[in-house]
């Protein structure tokens, strides 16, 4: 899947949560949240994906739309409850 996809998931989601389908909505959605689809492509799954969709998707409404950081703080949320590490880990404290 390609960002510009998931921009498009996106767009329907949004379209059946607050019926609206214009080009307001798909331009936000397709540049706004691109990097972060990007990194969800990149370090999940299609299942990652759809999930960071999904919860963008219930998060708008005619009056509000989640920001580019929320939509990085839901990303991260569903890329690290799936397990998948937010860093390298670095070295822990008990290292020398």
């Amino acid at each position: 899947m390609h960002p510009a996809d998931a921009a498009r998931q996106l767009r329907y989601a949004v379209a059946k949560e607050t019926n609206t389908y214009d080009y307001e909505v798909s331009h936000w959605e397709a540049h706004a949240y691109e990097d972060v689809f990007a990194d969800v492509i990149e370090r999940g799954d299609l299942s990652d994906v759809m999930s960071v969709v999904e919860t963008l998707g219930a998060e708008f409404s005619e009056e509000s739309r989640p920001t580019p950081d929320r939509a990085r703080v839901v990303a991260d949320d569903v890329l690290s409850s799936n397990g998948r590490a937010l860093t390298d880990g670095g070295p822990r404290e008990d290292d020398s």
